[in-house]
């Protein structure tokens, strides 16, 4: 599951995996199982085996669903059957488990999966069903997506899969479950949302199968176009057949989609539904008009009328002049006006919404929508309760009250998610705010720098359930000598307040250490769960750079645990400079633990993925760059050998390298052709040889063929062909171009790269992010900056980058420990370099004290030989 809300479960500070959680809500058990059956626990579920069986590679698995109050026994009933006829099976271990796995947001391959068996061959898998099919006449579940049912069973689903555990990486670290094929080639076991098959492998139960229609037109509506997909069901626009008639559809899958207090889908669907009409009765154009509801197979649909708008989510960031350098108080004002009338609008919606006996409760920016005229309409009811009635509340993170806030009045739900709302069309720090409330005075207090003032009105509105925490005039209150310096203070004395902030993270991230800990040594994001946590880009080895580059001292437990983890697990980690054993190796030799470093790189140079896969982060390109510092460290002549051979494996020209930069042909440093060109420029730099600027100078042209909008003022491009989203960060936009073409134009004179390079400069140019991290966030362009100084000597860049760095005060959250920084996705603090502190405190030293390479190239090398 890559939904980030289900690694929030476990921990209220950290991201942690759902079977982190120390208390899991419910063991499931069968009630018997015969003498010699074992159960063991394998992160959620139970595995079932009894001694001696044997369990074949592959074949067709055998998956069972069940309704939330069924658990105990269609349990029973899987685990007699199975024992009975000799066939190892697993379950969900917890009903904590099974609620995560079935809610709305859960991951749509994973849900409906509460038992899954795994029979021998296709006859002990067809007996199998027979059995089960029989035994559970009487029972309904999900529809498990990716699988089909069979006969005329409804809990009874079936898939040809993988039993045991084969594997290979992709180049970001996360694995591919492999299974034979028809001819016995291992291929990927795709899990979508999907019956699939692969080549030359039939389907022995086709004629017991059933399947859902695929029809996109009935009920007398023509589905035309999905707007957005839940494990609880999708939304769609569409028409209404007979009229021709614009309408919005919204569909509920049976028994799953659980939301707070157990709702099901279908169960929110018909509420929403009887809610609409009431709302229509009492207050007509308040909330869309409810036009039919109907069942289609055993799926729910609500046909409202289509409103036209973008969600204010949408609407901030098509018009919020923050991040923007060049806006002027104008542009503000502007903004501002418009914003104080769409909050009223709303306000104003929300009290004939009360006037006619309703709360709305789930008040968030992606239910609203705003018009070009800046008028409001409320959509999805789904949470919307009668006031004076027993519920369970549900939100959105952010724009829900903390529980201790609401006490016995639920009302409090709509007035804090209208702050919030308010809270988003300034800055959207709410999770941020949540722990430390003042940070939003650091926002103010540089728009006032620049001669803009939020109104005041604005200001009590974002801030009215924060106003205890801050000032009148919106300062931080004093007398902590642990909190941070005041805004002014931060305008007054950057480099001093900076020299605090850098102390204070640098504790914060010691202080997270856990050297002991099984899964991880520093708090990481999703992706490093889902990876692996050595790496440098969300796991140990990141943490232990940006430690060292900051001269703090390092625990010996934490350096060893890196070495004794990296070398465990060579085998399964990829070659990637950013998420494998490239990366581990440069930081282990940086740190000199040489031998080890040389052991890992000539692991990654055996790994598959280094040849077919160019990219910086997890293939070729960064390998080679790692030889080259492995060289510096070594002085071996052998390393630049191997450097050379992985150049001439990527120096075909930069459409020969489309199909080794992923499957959507990524832009950028990280995944794109940029980070391919930086590692040529590098490689000419420490070998002398100009000519390999010549294989990378046509890829950085072709990366500036993809810019966005060439009329632009600032240079932007799209993350890749399916990712149209335009960001100025490191990873994948305008920061990591940079970072290259300034290497680039110290070494050749390049009009194309001259004239690129003042454009993409002003896209770095803001002291405000939605994030703060290295990757995709503040710190990545306040080192970009910082480096550009450097490499040009140019003193308006220096100004920038300490103004970007000062920016991250907004972002801080103030630890008895130290400062913490909230990881990607900003819903739990993380230590990692990508996303959270680590980042933040790479960039901050390199802002404060400049020195070469603290994004692992090797300037350095190269100054030494020259």
């Amino acid at each position: 599951m890559r939904t980030p809300y289900v690694f929030t479960v476990a921990d209220p500070d950290f991201y942690e995996p759902l079977d982190a959680a120390a208390s899991h809500g419910g063991e499931l058990r069968p009630s018997t199982v015969p003498p010699g059956w074992h159960g063991t626990p394998s992160g959620i579920w139970t595995m079932w085996r009894r001694d001696g069986l044997e369990t074949v590679p592959a074949g067709w698995k055998v998956h069972v669903s069940a309704r939330p109050g069924r658990l105990g026994h269609v349990l029973d009933v899987v685990a007699a059957v199975c024992c009975e006829q000799d066939v190892s099976f697993k379950h969900l271990s917890t009903r904590l488990f099974y609620g995560w796995t079935h809610q709305k947001h859960a991951s749509r391959p994973q849900s409906g999966k509460f038992c899954a068996a795994y029979p021998p061959d296709p006859d002990a898998a067809r007996r199998l069903m027979e059995r089960l099919d029989e035994a559970l006449a009487d029972e309904e579940g999900p529809y498990i997506l990716s699988d089909r049912r069979f006969g005329t069973s409804r809990t009874v689903h079936y898939r040809y899969g993988s039993f045991l555990r084969r594997q290979r990486l992709r180049a970001d670290g996360t694995p591919v479950l492999l299974v034979p094929d028809g001819r016995g080639r291992l291929v990927e076991d795709v899990r979508g949302v999907s019956f699939r098959l692969p080549d030359g492998v039939e389907d022995p139960f086709t004629a017991a199968a059933e399947t859902p229609s695929g029809q996109a037109d009935f009920g007398g509506y023509v589905f035309e176009a999905a707007l957005r997909h839940s494990n609880g069901g999708g939304a769609y626009r569409g028409r209404h057949k007979a009229t021709g008639r614009k309408v919005f559809i919204k569909e509920a899958r049976a028994h799953t989609g659980i939301g707070a207090g157990g709702a099901n889908a279908q169960q929110r669907l018909r509420a929403e539904w009887e809610t609409l009409q009431a709302l229509h009765t009492a207050a007509p154009g308040l909330a869309p008009e409810p036009l039919a509801y109907f069942s289609e197979w055993e799926h729910d649909f609500l046909v409202t009328e289509f409103v036209e708008g973008d969600s204010l989510s949408s609407w901030t960031v098509l018009h919020n002049p923050l991040i923007r350098r060049d806006a002027g108080a104008a542009d503000f004002a502007d903004y501002y006006g418009r914003c104080e009338r769409v909050l009223a609008r709303t306000e104003e919606a929300m009290d004939r919404l009360h006037a006619a006996g309703y709360l709305f409760v789930d008040v968030s920016p992606g239910n609203l929508l705003v018009a070009e005229d800046d008028t409001v309409r409320l959509i999805d009811f789904e949470s919307a309760h009668r006031i004076g009635t027993p519920f369970v509340a549900s939100g959105t993170p952010g724009f829900s009250p903390p529980t201790a806030l609401v006490g016995d009045d639920p009302a409090v739900h709509d007035a804090f998610g209208l702050s919030a709302l308010a809270l988003l069309t300034l800055c959207p720090l709410h999770q941020v705010v949540e722990r430390a409330p003042a940070a939003l005075t650091y926002v103010r207090h540089d728009l006032r720098r620049r001669g803009i003032d939020i109104p005041p009105s604005l200001w009590r509105r974002a801030t009215a359930f924060h106003h205890a925490e801050l000032l009148d005039d919106g300062r931080a209150p004093g007398g902590d000598p642990l909190a941070p310096p005041a805004p002014e203070r931060v305008a007054e004395a950057p480099e001093e307040s900076l020299l605090w902030l850098r102390e204070r993270v640098a504790e914060g991230l010691t202080a997270m250490a856990e050297a002991d800990h099984p899964r991880r040594v520093f708090p990481t994001v999703p992706e490093g769960h889902l990876s692996n946590t050595f790496c440098l880009a969300y796991g140990t080895a990141g943490v232990v750079h940006a430690l060292r580059r900051a001269g703090t001292p390092l625990p010996d437990s934490v350096l060893g645990r890196l070495r004794t983890d990296a070398l465990g697990a060579v085998d399964s980690l990829g070659p990637g400079l950013w998420t494998g054993l490239a990366g581990i190796a440069r930081v282990l030799a940086d740190c000199g633990h040489t031998q080890e470093a040389v052991d890992l790189l000539a692991a990654a140079d055996r790994h598959p993925l280094t040849r077919s896969d160019a990219t910086l982060a997890g293939g070729g390109a960064g390998v080679a760059l790692t030889h080259l510092a492995l060289y510096g460290h070594t002085g071996d002549a052998r390393h630049l050998e191997h450097a050379a051979q992985l150049a001439a494996g990527l120096a075909d020209g930069p459409g020969a390298l489309t199909p080794r930069l992923g499957p959507d042909d990524a832009t950028g440093l990280w995944h794109g052709r940029t980070g391919v060109a930086l590692m040529f420029q590098q490689l000419a730099a420490v070998t002398g040889d100009k000519d390999y600027l010549d294989k990378g100078l046509p890829l950085l042209h072709a990366e500036l063929d993809r810019e966005s909008d060439p009329s632009a003022v600032q240079m932007s491009f799209p993350v890749s062909t399916t990712d149209v989203r335009r960001m100025p960060y490191l990873y994948c936009g305008s920061a990591g171009v940079l970072h290259t073409v300034t290497r680039y134009l110290r070494e050749r004179d390049d009009e194309r790269l001259a004239a690129a390079s003042p454009r993409l400069l002003t896209a770095l140019t803001t002291s405000y992010t939605g994030m703060s991290g290295l990757g995709q966030g503040l710190s990545g362009l306040a080192l970009v900056l910082s480096e550009h100084a450097a490499l040009t000597g140019s003193a308006s860049s220096r100004r920038l980058a300490v103004d970007a760095a000062c920016g991250l005060f907004a972002h801080a959250v103030p630890h008895h420990t130290g400062v913490r920084f909230l990881g990607d996705q900003m819903l739990r603090l993380s230590a990692e370099l990508w996303s959270g502190s680590a980042g933040v405190l790479l960039a901050l030293t390199e802002v404060l004290s400049p020195a070469p390479d603290p994004l692992f190239t090797v300037d350095a090398v190269a100054a030494s030989r020259a």
